[in-house]
């Protein structure tokens, strides 16, 4: 049952008597008597009333006419940041906008707009693309169940298919070693054939000697003993030659290798299973709402005289071979990743500046970006290609060629943005390649949602372009040469190396002012910046890896 609503004047005398319309503008329930002096009022006449009824319809639509921060009724409306601000926000987050309106000129005709339409569109096509999301999810846990099966059937088959192996050598075997074992005891048998043939020889001898002794003549005697011992002697000839050719058999099991390290326990594994990770080729639909209706949202304005730097990390790179930082990043996790373009591998620190390991990669690395929670985006240089990598498992998700140098790299709205020599290949997050940008440049670049921004050392210049490839700001200065690594924050203010000034600056969102950071001594090699706009920290790196370090931007 649907709660009482009461009158907001009448609970303010401590009365209560029930509402039977409902003001959208003071937010609060009105009786007949109270609704009445609400139409006479000059201030409140205009006021739009609905009935309760109606009011139950929107009671739980999560509107608030409040600001969050500040508490205050919402009185302004900044139509380049598209946001209701109070009055301490105005001159606090908006002082340098030139388009903040009051909220109900703004809201004039807004019943009327196609923004209401186009928000029920967008409604509508995130619905499809969520029941399109578990559609496919569903499709894949299927496939998961299948391909289950399919390997269970193959480790079982396999399984059958050695136990039958097995067999047939355990047969084969004991066959061999029946055969040998026959072979020698059949020579066994032969020699002793011979000599129990033998022994009857020398038992006949023996028992004529006996004889002729006792009942032969002396002339007998003499000649029958001369002739019995060369009958002896032969025999005992016959004997020493046997003798030399017998042999003690001894039988030995020599098993093979395998066998031997199944048997023992060695195979560890009876395979191993690995799981390929290739990014769902799902057909999201973009959600496209008029510019005039609805303009892009982006953080507030930050004049680069309010940033600061703290100090938070500083990172000692390990001096083991040849060092040269060229490229950056920081990890979902806090881990900070560092390209040595002198080897084929990525240096990983954690945030209090520890040394964790070494990931091995497939070339000499240039430049890192964090695409998501498992993988990252690796461009190396003049071997002209890049690739995505799921850095958890070191595993190459996909290797793209471009045809061309492979310098600096940047991601933002889905999109990859790889500096070549000349232009800027535009990718998905799958590797596919869309487009191709003309920027000056040649080295390093960052992008945001609505701009690219390009360092030109050769030129001492930071451009700014438009997702079309237009110019919208160049910036030029004594004050930073030789311009390497580029990284932008949530409201486009540029943060710049300088390789030949030794310092680190931030350029101001519309590239008409700039402050300077940090100062480095002239010893150093200052190269690359990244900016993690969640965590609102930024990683500075010296090529050498002597002054990287980990500072929190403050916004005064």
């Amino acid at each position: 049952m649907a709660s009482v609503i009461f009158c907001g004047p009448c609970l303010y005398d401590e009365t209560h008597h029930n509402a039977r319309k409902w003001c959208t503008s003071c937010e609060e329930g009105l009786c007949e008597e109270c609704e009445k002096n609400h139409r006479k009022t000059k201030t409140t006449r205009d006021h739009k009333l609905i009935s309760i009824e109606d009011y139950r319809k929107i009671e739980d639509v999560p509107i608030s006419f409040t600001c969050g921060v500040h508490d205050k009724k919402f009185e302004w409306f900044c139509k380049s940041h598209d946001k209701a601000v109070c009055v301490v926000c105005l001159p606090t987050e908006h002082r340098s906008c030139s388009d903040v309106i009051p909220i109900d000129v703004a809201a004039t005709n807004a019943r009327q707009s196609t923004a209401i339409s186009d928000l029920q569109e967008a409604i509508e096509l995130i619905f499809r693309n969520i029941t399109h999301c578990i559609n496919n999810r569903n499709t894949a846990t299927k496939d998961i169940e299948k391909e289950e099966k399919d390997i269970r059937k193959i480790i079982q088959d396999t399984r059958r298919k050695i136990n039958k192996h097995l067999d047939a050598l355990e047969e084969k075997l004991i066959h061999t070693l029946v055969t040998a074992s026959e072979t020698c005891k059949s020579n066994c048998n032969t020699f002793t054939r011979k000599f129990h043939s033998q022994q009857k020889t020398l038992i006949r001898l023996k028992d004529q000697v006996l004889k002729m002794k006792e009942f032969a003549s002396d002339l007998q005697v003499f000649l029958g003993t001369r002739q019995i011992d060369k009958l002896v002697m032969s025999e005992t000839e016959s004997i020493k030659t046997a003798a030399k050719s017998m042999y003690d058999y001894k039988f030995n099991l020599v098993l093979n290798s395998g066998i031997q390290k199944l048997s023992n326990g060695l195979v560890k594994d009876f395979g191993k299973i690995q799981v390929a990770e290739p990014t769902s080729n799902l057909n999201i639909k973009e959600i496209k709402i008029e510019q005039a209706q609805i303009q892009q949202k982006i953080q507030p304005s930050r004049n680069v005289a309010d940033v600061n730097l703290k100090l938070l990390t500083m990172v000692k790179i390990k001096r083991e071979g040849d060092i040269r930082i060229t490229g950056c990043s920081i990890l979902p996790n806090g881990h900070l990743l560092f390209a040595n373009y002198n080897t084929t591998e990525l240096l990983e620190y954690n945030e209090e500046g520890n040394c964790i390991g070494r990931i091995q990669v497939s070339a000499n690395p240039y430049d890192i970006t964090v695409l998501d929670s498992d993988r990252i985006a690796i461009t190396y240089g003049s071997k002209r290609f890049f690739e995505i990598f799921n850095y958890h498992n070191s595993w190459v998700v996909k290797m793209i060629e471009t045809g061309g140098n492979c310098w600096g790299l940047s991601q933002s709205n889905g999109k990859i943005y790889v500096r070549h020599n000349q232009d800027i290949g535009v990718f998905d997050k799958m590797g596919n390649k869309l487009s191709t940008l003309a920027a000056s440049g040649k080295l390093y670049i960052s992008s945001s949602k609505i701009n690219i921004f390009c360092s030109n050392n050769s030129k001492n210049n930071v451009c700014c372009y438009d997702m079309s490839g237009q110019e919208v700001w160049k910036f030029h200065d004594d004050y930073v040469q030789h311009p390497l690594g580029v990284a932008n924050d949530c409201s486009g203010n540029v943060f710049v190396v300088g390789g030949m000034s030794f310092n680190l600056l931030i350029i101001q969102h519309d590239g008409k002012t700039y402050k300077n950071l940090l100062n480095l001594n002239r010893n150093s090699i200052p190269r690359a910046v990244y900016y993690d706009k969640d965590k609102n920290t930024l990683l500075f790196c010296d090529q050498r890896g002597d002054n990287c370090a980990l500072y929190k931007i403050l916004y005064s």
